[in-house]
């Protein structure tokens, strides 16, 4: 059986791995490889050198590419499958017709076999696992999107794809996983109060991301491929839906989008913790039931994982300030709290995912957007900081509490530091942390910040950050990613007021 990690290309009867997110294409060949337990593990005759044979899983073609060269090996042990075996997995696999895949599909959906192995065994590690498939009916997969997904209307498309994944998703609970009717309701109620209702700015760059990356290709995005771009965007405003969830109740916020916070419902509280932890867990349940089958599979999930722990450690980062002092809410600590807390999952990802879902596995592409997305993420924190000092609650959609939290923010961290006075820092290390919101010292600490002229130092920092996105214009276009990308991302977050 050949291991399967991601998209692969083939040069004859060689096959290669791509592996944008991981390592460079020397790891594999690195003497780090050569002692690990992987490559001990590996029989002699695998060891030294590449799979032969691959072939793709919805069609024959086969893709030649000199380039394939550079990229890594794909290392493989072989295991015989037995008939019974092969019959009994395939049991598991939910029925469905087969549906004719634009080019683009045909090209990312590749798959590897090593000699001797049945086409059963390609499979395995791919589509339905024997140890879930319980009850009857598990895995459900969607492989068909009857409605036509209309470009001309961005929002309400991706909108009907989102009601479309929240009946997928209920649907599942009561024979499934043998939920009650009320505890359906629940989850239901929790999914639209939590998940609806948003800008949908994440959700929606997965698509105009995944469009400009195939017009780039020379590809027509079909309507399949704008709904599978629309459930990544959904499974990114999950993951975002369930941080805020947690992240409010941990604050003690007050409001989000001019409701209520979740956890401050009088049913809710502290059951708030569950449900903050089922919609994390439906972003892994959207991506398998719509690309389970694929051998994109585990990247996908890879970089969700990958950015989840990011962001978590950006949580930890920024919620332990309860226990610093002062003196330790430095720019570079308010800069690392905001690049692990926002940038990745809010700008990274999902840019990546489009990136992945395209074919697209060269590092550099994906090292040179990591690096002009994370500096338009924390740019977006700092204006996310200004604005909870500055912006009215009706305008920003909720009200805000940095003062009141003991936040390392961008504007504390500057006023307590490079343009703090004596008589100010005093100031704050008396009241910062220490007064209501709309207290009388809420608000000297914020006419404090207009006297040091930090208002006047975020518009530098703005234009700053403007041109140095400029900047990156050359770097992006040499790695042969389109502008309008990342152009189209600052100037939906650039001077924005809420």
């Amino acid at each position: 059986m050949a291991a399967t990690i991601g998209g692969l290309a083939t040069l004859g009867s060689l096959a290669f791995l791509a592996v944008p997110s991981c390592s460079s294409p020397a790891f594999f060949s690195s003497p780090s490889l050569r002692g690990s337990r992987l490559w001990t593990q590996l029989p002699a005759s695998h060891s030294d050198s590449f799979v032969q044979s691959s072939e793709l899983l919805t069609s024959s073609v086969v893709v030649s590419s000199a380039a394939a060269v550079a990229t890594a090996a794909v290392v493989t042990r072989r295991r015989s499958t037995s008939a019974a075996s092969a019959a009994s997995q395939s049991s598991c696999f939910v029925a469905a017709r087969k549906t004719r895949l634009s080019k683009a599909d045909r090209l990312r959906s590749v798959a590897v076999r090593s000699p001797g192995t049945s086409a059963a065994s390609q499979t395995e590690g791919l589509g339905a696992n024997p140890a879930t498939c319980w009850p009857d009916g598990k895995p459900a997969y969607t492989v068909e999107y009857p409605e036509e997904y209309d470009l001309s209307d961005p929002k309400g498309s991706f909108t009907r794809v989102g009601r479309m994944l929240l009946e997928e998703m209920k649907s599942e609970l009561p024979k499934l996983y043998e939920l009650p009717q009320k505890e359906i309701d629940w989850v239901e109620r929790s999914l639209e109060y939590n998940t609806q209702g948003g800008k949908m700015n994440r959700g929606l760059i997965v698509v105009e991301t995944g469009v400009a990356i195939l017009t780039h290709q020379g590809i027509e995005p079909t309507s399949r491929d704008l709904h599978r771009f629309a459930v990544l965007g959904w499974a990114t405003e999950y993951l975002q839906a369930c941080m805020l969830m947690a992240d409010d109740m941990m604050d003690g916020s007050v409001t989000r989008r001019g409701s209520p916070c979740y956890y401050r419902l009088a049913d809710v509280g502290l059951l708030n913790t569950n449900d903050f932890l089922m919609i994390e867990m439906f972003v892994y349940k959207l991506v398998k039931r719509h690309f389970g089958q694929e051998a994109i599979f585990p990247w996908i999930v890879d970089l969700f994982l990958e950015t989840t722990f990011q962001t978590e450690c950006g949580q930890l980062l920024d919620s332990i300030c309860v226990n610093c002092t002062l003196e330790e809410f430095t720019t570079e600590r308010w800069t690392l709290i905001v690049k692990y807390k926002t940038a990745f999952y809010s700008f990274y990802l999902p840019v990546a995912l489009a990136m992945l879902v395209t074919g697209m596995r060269d590092r550099k592409a994906y090292d040179i957007a990591r690096e002009v997305l994370l500096l338009m993420g924390v740019y977006f924190q700092a204006q996310d900081d200004y604005l909870d000092a500055f912006a009215c609650p009706e305008e920003l959609g909720k009200v805000g509490t940095d003062i009141q939290d003991k936040k390392c923010s961008w504007l504390f961290a500057h006023a307590y530091h490079e343009y703090g006075t004596s008589e100010a820092r005093a100031y704050l290390d008396k009241h910062y942390g220490q007064c209501e919101v709309g207290s009388a010292e809420e608000q000297e600490i914020k006419d404090l910040y207009k006297k040091l002229g930090l208002q006047e130092l975020f518009q530098s920092y703005e234009a700053d950050v403007e041109a140095r996105i400029e900047d990156f214009k050359t770097k992006v276009q040499a790695a042969d990613m389109p502008w309008s990308i990342f152009e189209m991302f600052f100037r939906m977050i650039h001077k924005r007021r809420k």
